[in-house]
């Protein structure tokens, strides 16, 4: 259900108090790819350390390199344990074996870069393109992952994780839904003529600093 006006009113009354967060907009295909699989349901200074060991130990930025780089290391538990230690220094080999699939999928719609990246998501829709085609046993691409992506990419869009959530659940008094979350905060941004985007980043660090 969507938001009634009475609590658009309430939403709005909450996200006025909040100062335009930082631009996390990403112009790095390889960047994107690895904050993919990495920059979810894990705290802000593992993913910058892994991302920090990926950077000084390979720096590859394209395509055909990471994917050779992947390939070095069998699809295997034993196998991605060694690639995560090789791409990030720690053991998430889940995250390791959803890269795999995250290059391989792509591959297959003709993704292998940043401009047919944003290309390819700008059109996308998640309930067709994205539900359920992007998945591993451990790890999928659901709707707050799936608009992360798009947010670094250039589309002025929120990621309904679970700080957006609650901060729109504690600003309307009741539980929302992650699809509730992001209608109402791109409805009240549109309106305060404010960037979806930053005040996405601006409720993030406001939940994540309580």
């Amino acid at each position: 259900m969507a938001l009634t006006q009475v609590e658009l009113k309430k939403l709005k009354t909450q996200c006025d108090k909040l100062e335009d967060g930082p631009d996390y907009r990403t112009d790095d295909y390889v960047t994107n790819l690895l904050n993919t699989v990495l920059d979810f349901q894990m705290r802000v200074g593992p993913v910058a350390s892994a991302m920090n060991h990926y950077e000084q130990t390979h720096g590859y930025r394209t395509h055909k390199k990471l994917k050779s780089l992947v390939g070095k290391f069998k699809n295997t538990k034993k196998g991605n344990i060694a690639l995560a230690n090789s791409l990030w220094d720690n053991n998430h080999w889940s995250r390791a074996k959803f890269l795999r699939m995250l290059i391989e999928e792509f591959e297959n719609r003709g993704i292998k870069g940043q401009k047919s990246l944003r290309k390819w998501i700008s059109g996308a829709n998640f309930d067709t393109d994205i539900k359920g085609q992007f998945k591993t046993e451990e790890h999928s691409i659901g709707i707050a992952l799936f608009q992360w992506l798009r947010l670094r990419l250039g589309v002025d869009t929120v990621k309904p994780d679970v700080h957006i959530v609650n901060f729109v659940s504690n600003a309307v008094d009741r539980k929302v839904t992650q699809q509730e979350a992001l209608d109402s905060l791109l409805e009240v941004a549109q309106k305060a003529n404010r960037k979806a985007s930053l005040l996405d980043a601006a409720i993030w660090h406001f939940q994540r600093d309580k």
